[in-house]
């Protein structure tokens, strides 16, 4: 991948530079830790999900991670289908209702990744002071709460989005 130098786009939108950052970061870890390992981002980011709060249903993860009930069910197959996790039916109510849950062989692949993340030094807060840190956090927290109130304006006012 071609770099960019960062002092050749004069004019910038930080929600550009924050994509493009993103991107980047992602492509990283999809290179040297996520395809080496079999998985994918998203898939990573369920088995971080589950390992953190424990069993969730399908459409909690939908709303924990922000993705589409498609590729959410295409994510859970295919974790299910290495062993990653578990799908269990809940008795005694609507036989449609799965918990899902990561299982030992799941929680070995997260370790592993973690391994991966260690052994090629990924900890970006190495470049940074602890002060820088400290302002970097508090800006991510005030640059999301700014994105809480731009998705709800576009909630408002997008007539064409599709209720789900």
């Amino acid at each position: 991948m071609k770099h960019i130098l960062y002092n050749q786009v004069k004019e910038h939108r930080l929600g550009g530079w924050l994509v493009f950052t993103a991107m980047r970061l992602e492509m990283m870890a999809d290179r040297f830790m996520f395809k080496p390992l079999g998985l994918t981002t998203a898939s990573f980011r369920i088995l971080m999900l589950l390992d953190k709060l424990g069993p969730q249903t399908p459409s909690e993860i939908i709303e924990l991670i922000g993705s589409t009930k498609s590729n959410v069910t295409q994510r859970l197959n295919f974790l299910n289908r290495q062993g990653l996790i578990s799908l269990k039916r809940k008795m005694g109510t609507d036989k449609r209702r799965v918990s899902v849950k990561i299982t030992s062989l799941g929680l070995k692949k997260i370790n592993t990744t973690r391994r991966l993340f260690k052994k090629h030094n990924l900890r970006i807060e190495n470049y940074f002071s602890s002060k820088e840190m400290e302002n970097f956090l508090r800006l991510i927290r005030k640059l999301n709460q700014g994105l809480d109130k731009c998705e709800s304006n576009i909630n408002k006012n997008n007539k064409y989005e599709k209720k789900s």
